[in-house]
Parts: C-alpha cells; sequence; structure tokens
C-alpha cells in the first residue's frame, strides 16, 4: 500500500479536547512543585533548602519504582472499566488533598512553631502521598493518549492540546495567585508579597479544587470509549513474568533515549521554574503584581503552539523538529542572564535596569519566545513516545502503552523534583540558604554565583538531550509501516 492511502485509526476533536481537560490537572500540580514548594518551605516556613530538596528527591525514588509498576499493572487489568480509568478513579481525591494539605501552614521553625526534623518529616510524607497519586492518576491517563489515536499527526495534535490544557491550568493558577492572592500588606511589602503565609494557603484551596474538578469532568467525559479500547487478553498474575516483559518491552533504543533526553530537559525546565521564582524576588527585584501577566501570556503561547503544531509538523520528521528546538534554546534560554551579568564588564550597556519599562518588556518577549520553545519541544517528545507503542508491539505482540508512557509522566515529574533538587543544592551552595533573606541582607556576589551556575547549566542540558534525540530512529515512513502491519488503518 502506498504511503498516502494508509491512514490509521484516528480520535475525534471533542475526544482530544475531552482528554486535555484533565491535564489541567496535572499542571497545576506541575506548577506547584516548579514554582512555589520550593520557595514556600524555604524562605516562608524556614527549612534549609537543602533539606526540601531532599524530601522531593526521596519521593521521586519512590515514584521512580511506581511508575512503571503501575504502567505494567494498567496494561494488563480487565475490568468493566477498562485497563486505565480504574487507577485513574482511585487517584483523584487523595491526588487533591495531598496538594491541599501540602500548602497548609504547620508553623515556622524561626518562631519555634515546628522543628526541622519535624518540618522535614512532614513534607516528605505529603510528598510521598501526592507522587503515589500522582502515579496512579498520570500513568494510566497517559496512557490513553495512543489508544484514543494512532494517527502520526493526530497525535502532534492531542499531545498539544494536552500541554495547552496544563498550560492553562498551572499557568492560569499561578497567574491569579500573583494578581490576587500575593497582594502586598504592611508586613509584606514589593517583591517580599511572594513570601506571604496565607497566599499559600489561598492558593492551596482554590488549586486543589480546580484540580479535582478538572480530573473528574475529563475522566468522566472519556469513559463512554471504554468499550472502544484494547482488552488485553487473560492472564494469570505472575510478578516475575510481569517484569521479565516489562524489560523486554522497554528494550527499545527509541524509549531508552527519549527517556533519558526526557529526564534531562525536564531537568532544564523544572530548574528554570525553581530557580526562576529565586531570579524574580532577588535578581530582577519583581513584584507578584508586576509579572502576574506573565503566566496568562504563558497560556496564550501555548495555546497557539498547540494549535500550530500540527501544521508545523506536517511533513515532517518529529525527531528534526525536537533537535532544532533543543540547539535554539541552548543559545536564547540563558542570553538575558548572561548579558546581564556581563554587562559590569563594559562600557556601554548591554541590558537594562531592574524596574525600567524596557527590562520588562525584553523579559516577557523572551518568556513568551522560550514558552513556545519549551511547548513545542515537549509536544513532539510526547508524540514520539507514542509511536514506540507500535514499534514494540510489532516485535512483542503486546500493547504496552501504560509502561511505555512512563516516559512522559515521569519526565513531567521530574520538571518537578528533578528541578527543586538541583535548585535546593544550588542555593545552599552560593549561600542564601536564609528563611526571608532580604535584598540588603543578600550580597551581589551571592545572587550572581547563583545565576551563573544556573547558565551553566541552562545551556549544557539543552545540549545533552540534543545528543540524546538524535539516537531516535522511529520516522513518519517506519510509524506507518508498522500501523498498516498491525491493522491500525481506518476503514474506508
Amino acid at each position: 500500500m502506498a504511503e498516502q492511502e494508509v491512514k490509521a485509526q484516528g480520535a475525534s476533536l471533542n475526544t482530544m479536547f475531552t482528554y486535555g481537560i484533565g491535564s489541567m490537572a496535572v499542571g497545576i500540580k506541575n506548577n506547584l512543585l516548579g514554582t512555589f514548594l520550593l520557595i514556600y518551605f524555604n524562605q516562608v516556613l524556614g527549612l534549609p533548602a537543602i533539606l526540601a530538596a531532599s524530601a522531593m528527591a526521596i519521593a521521586l525514588v519512590v515514584d521512580a519504582i511506581s511508575d512503571p509498576m503501575v504502567g505494567i499493572w494498567s496494561d494488563r487489568v480487565r475490568s468493566r472499566w477498562g485497563r486505565r480509568h480504574p487507577f485513574i478513579y482511585a487517584a483523584i481525591i487523595p491526588f487533591a488533598l495531598s496538594y491541599y494539605f501540602i500548602l497548609q501552614n504547620p508553623g515556622s521553625i524561626s518562631a519555634g512553631e515546628i522543628t526541622e526534623s519535624e518540618l522535614f518529616t512532614r513534607l516528605l510524607t505529603l510528598m510521598i502521598i501526592m507522587r503515589l497519586s500522582m502515579t496512579f492518576y498520570e500513568v494510566p491517563r497517559g496512557a490513553l493518549q495512543p489508544e484514543l489515536t494512532k494517527d502520526y499527526d493526530q497525535r502532534n495534535q492531542i499531545s498539544g492540546i494536552s500541554m495547552a490544557f496544563g498550560w492553562i491550568g498551572g499557568a492560569g493558577m499561578a497567574s491569579i495567585a500573583y494578581a490576587f492572592f500575593f497582594v502586598e500588606t504592611p508586613d509584606f511589602q514589593g517583591s517580599r508579597a511572594f513570601l506571604r503565609p496565607e497566599a499559600f494557603q489561598i492558593l492551596a484551596f482554590w488549586g486543589g479544587l480546580t484540580l479535582f474538578l478538572s480530573a473528574v469532568i475529563s475522566n468522566i467525559g472519556l469513559h463512554k470509549h471504554i468499550p472502544n479500547l484494547h482488552v488485553p487478553e487473560a492472564r494469570s498474575i505472575n510478578v516475575a513474568k510481569f517484569l521479565k516483559e516489562g524489560f523486554e518491552t522497554i528494550n527499545n533504543r527509541s524509549w531508552i533515549v527519549l527517556f533519558f533526553a526526557g529526564i534531562v530537559y525536564s531537568l532544564l525546565v523544572g530548574l528554570g521554574s525553581n530557580a526562576g521564582m529565586y531570579h524574580n524576588l532577588y535578581f530582577w527585584q519583581w513584584t507578584p503584581s508586576t509579572i502576574a501577566i506573565f503566566p496568562t501570556v504563558g497560556v496564550i503561547c501555548v495555546v497557539i503552539v498547540s494549535m500550530l503544531a500540527g501544521t508545523i509538523a506536517r511533513g515532517r520528521d518529529k525527531k528534526k523538529i525536537a533537535v532544532g528546538i533543543f540547539l535554539t534554546t541552548i543559545i536564547t534560554g540563558p542570553l538575558p542572564v548572561v548579558l546581564r551579568l556581563l554587562d559590569p564588564h563594559f562600557s556601554a550597556t548591554l541590558f537594562p535596569a531592574n524596574g525600567t519599562d524596557a527590562l520588562w518588556w525584553i523579559m516577557i518577549s523572551h518568556y513568551a519566545f522560550e514558552v513556545c520553545l519549551g511547548s513545542l519541544g515537549f509536544i513532539f517528545i510526547g508524540s514520539m513516545t507514542m509511536e514506540i507503542v507500535e514499534d514494540v508491539e510489532k516485535t512483542t505482540g503486546r500493547r504496552e502503552e501504560g509502561l511505555l508512557g512512563t516516559v512522559n509522566t515521569f519526565v513531567q515529574k521530574f520538571v518537578g523534583a528533578g528541578g527543586v533538587f538541583v535548585s535546593g543544592v544550588i542555593i545552599s551552595y552560593v549561600g542564601f540558604d536564609v528563611a526571608g533573606v532580604t535584598f540588603e541582607e543578600l550580597t551581589g556576589p551571592v545572587i550572581n554565583r547563583f545565576a551563573t551556575i544556573h547558565v551553566i547549566l541552562a545551556a549544557t542540558l539543552p545540549f545533552i538531550s540534543t545528543l540524546l534525540v538524535l539516537l531516535y530512529d522511529i520516522d513518519r515512513k517506519g510509524h506507518l509501516e508498522n500501523v498498516e502491519n498491525l491493522g491500525y488503518i481506518e476503514e474506508e
């Protein structure tokens, strides 16, 4: 059959949007872990950054074990609610509640209301609960994407729609928080409004509620598709056999390189989010109201990019686009910070001063450009992951979307945990691991060291991702051959 005659099974636009709504929950969670959590426990509650980062790293280890196990489990479940929905439904309530409780105020270390070890234990416990809930929600839900559509180009579309709704949830909640929750008070003026404890509790309620509603609406809406989804063959539970089959499944070069490329790139994104809060507060000296519009601009950019992703990729291989994105990020990502760090060493001004309109316009333009690049990168990496499902099925005879989808789910989680851990190490290393530190207390060399390390990582990490993605070996032609041979072709 000629390539243009092959039409893989697809999904309706309504189905893709219904799926995407559930990504709002993921985006709200990512925004918490990647933006607010470290600065809350470190600067507001007084927990040393290295301890906060360690708690999240330990929870990530639990996650790393639970993700593939839940993936293998959900690939093999037979129930009247299908393979995926029983896990998703079971996860929603503990997922929302863990979000709510993790931002409650247990008391400050500096005020003697709680000890360092007690606060560490509280964070670790809640993080493990949240991460296990995330696993039961995100792994089976992520596995639905390649089940809902097997079309090469349409997978870009569903990945883009999912990305857009994720940003609507995460960045939308952040924008609302900056504008309405983190307001200035007599005790928290200017940029210190970022540190107002009550704002985090308000965020806890509205973020947790929105997370819950988006998850429920999406997955109830997808429930009707359960009869049309793949039903695995009945097999007795044999853990040793499941593990053996799991290793056979992930023994795929494209899966391996995408998994590690995604982790490295997500580390960059997570570092940018967590370091970004410290940059906003101490390097650029913004106030919450000054940058409230930034997340909204990000949402608009992602929505536009998600609509254009299919057009951008049509007729092209996703791998080449992803490589181009990563290479561009190496240059453009750290550029504003580099120019500011170099500014004192030149007679001419390289970058506008803090507090100027020129700086604001440059930074919001840079932010918009980087969001476009980053979202395109995640869209195409996510879409490329879906092609691996049929590539593996061709050799093993099994559809293992749950296990293979851990590329996407674990990578998304690593944005928060990995970025937080690295940021925590850097914060402690450079020397401003002090709760509620002010501009006056923070010396120039400290924040400059912080920024310099961030610049080095911002250039190195996308370079490593690029090298890994180059090893991915499933192109458009190869995928079409796979779906044709497996019989996943639209009937005339």
